[in-house]
């Protein structure tokens, strides 16, 4: 035995044998190091996924209940009648989607339209919307296009009274009238006024308007706000008739022009 060993170690074969011994016990010894250890980069990976799950966006807000559907048995209207012609000077029938008919001089600074739109909204969110729009002193101020001294129009509701649905919709006179900043006005707000309108029940809402901060010279100061809400013949169970005036010109709409019309509504 001892001669076979001094052959092996003169023939050079036994010095790689030691050292594959010597890196498979240097392996082994990392091997258990890990286990013990554990798996760094596993710990930092979970850690990255817990710091991309904090950096994730906030839930976005659920979109706004939505408008009640018209109930069965009330027609609807993609559009309204065509406007009856009228003589200047006369007063002009505005027939909307609703079934109800509103009046406007034709004329006399009007510009009397059951085509136009109007609209507000702020960070991405509707306000409120109007359509068969009229409006009354239309570019009185030229630092300013599409400034008017009046606008009436209307808006239809569905699944509540003609109480609610006004007051509701008086409420938003802040918003309307806020500037550029959202910084809203004083507000004051009168009612409910009860009414009949060509023998329909209605009912009506002021909004009185002071301290509006002017984005341009054009931008009322103060203004009223009024609405009557009324049961619709077509495309909605209440229609809103809307009414907003400039208070601080002396060339405004007069409070006796703008009862005329707000009490003018009648079936088409």
């Amino acid at each position: 035995m001892r001669a076979f060993l001094d052959a092996l170690l003169r023939s050079g074969v036994v010095a790689p044998l030691v050292k594959i011994a010597g890196w498979m016990a240097a392996a082994a010894v990392v091997m258990l190091v890990i286990v013990w250890v554990g798996n760094p980069y596993a710990e930092k990976a979970s850690e990255a996924g817990e710091a991309a799950t904090s950096w994730l966006p906030p839930p976005p807000v659920g979109p706004p209940t939505p408008e009640a559907t018209l109930p069965p048995g009330i027609p609807s209207m993609a559009f309204p009648p065509p406007m009856p012609g009228t003589p200047e000077g006369g007063l002009q029938p505005v027939p909307t989607r609703y079934g109800l008919d509103y009046m406007v001089p034709a004329g006399n600074g009007w510009r009397p339209s059951n085509d136009r739109t109007v609209s507000w909204s702020r960070d991405g969110r509707s306000i409120t919307a109007y359509s068969a729009v009229s409006d009354y002193g239309y570019g009185f101020c030229p630092e300013s296009e599409g400034a008017a001294l009046a606008r009436v129009g209307v808006t239809g509701r569905n699944g509540v009274d003609i109480d609610t649905a006004a007051r509701a919709e008086v409420g938003k006179a802040g918003a309307i009238f806020a500037d550029a900043s959202g910084t809203e006005p004083d507000v004051e707000i009168r009612g409910p006024e009860q009414l009949e309108l060509s023998g329909m029940p209605a009912i009506r809402y002021t909004a009185t308007i002071t301290g509006a901060v002017q984005d341009n010279p054009c931008d009322p100061v103060s203004a009223q706000f009024d609405v009557i809400a009324t049961p619709a013949k077509a495309s909605a169970e209440v229609m809103l008739l809307v009414l907003q005036r400039r208070t601080d010109v002396p060339e405004a709409l007069s409070k006796k022009q703008a009862e005329t019309i707000m009490t003018s509504i009648r079936t088409s």
